[in-house]
């Protein structure tokens, strides 16, 4: 299920948006700093500090997440069902491996959140329904628009 493309855009947006449902049915939004692919079908993050997250998904598994490029105008929406892996879990474990390569030996996770990805849909920006708009075009656009050196 999840492609090249996707996994890049994963990398690239390096902040997923995860959206899940309050007790009272509004939603809650909450940035992702960690979002991973774990697997073909799986989205990994971990819970660093995210009490709303996992107190909503303890009582309903429903999950989505979105991840955009900015610069390229262009992501997926990942839907899905979530479940929590805490310490002493192999999922949790593993994890937490990965990150403290990745940002450090002092890094602590409270939970690790496991999405087993139901449905994926692209998101486009209407600015490639114009003619001669090529993503390479919008990307220097961007880059120019929010200062973005290289």
């Amino acid at each position: 299920m999840l492609t090249d493309d996707m996994k890049s855009i994963i990398k690239k947006a390096n902040l997923g948006f995860v959206a899940t449902k309050n007790a009272d049915g509004s939603p809650n939004l909450s940035p992702k700093s960690t979002l991973r692919p774990w697997d073909s079908d799986h989205l990994i993050f971990a819970n660093l500090a995210s009490p709303q997250t996992v107190a909503n998904l303890k009582k309903d598994s429903q999950i989505e997440i979105n991840c955009i490029d900015f610069l390229a105008r262009r992501g997926y929406r990942f839907t899905g069902k979530a479940s929590l892996h805490s310490s002493g879990d192999d999922v949790f474990e593993q994890f937490l491996g990965i990150l403290k390569e990745e940002l450090g030996a002092e890094t602590k996770m409270h939970d690790a959140v496991l999405i087993k990805i139901t449905s994926v849909r692209p998101v486009t920006s209407p600015a490639y329904d114009k003619d001669g708009v090529t993503e390479e075009k919008l990307v220097k656009s961007y880059k120019t628009k929010y200062g973005v050196c290289t």
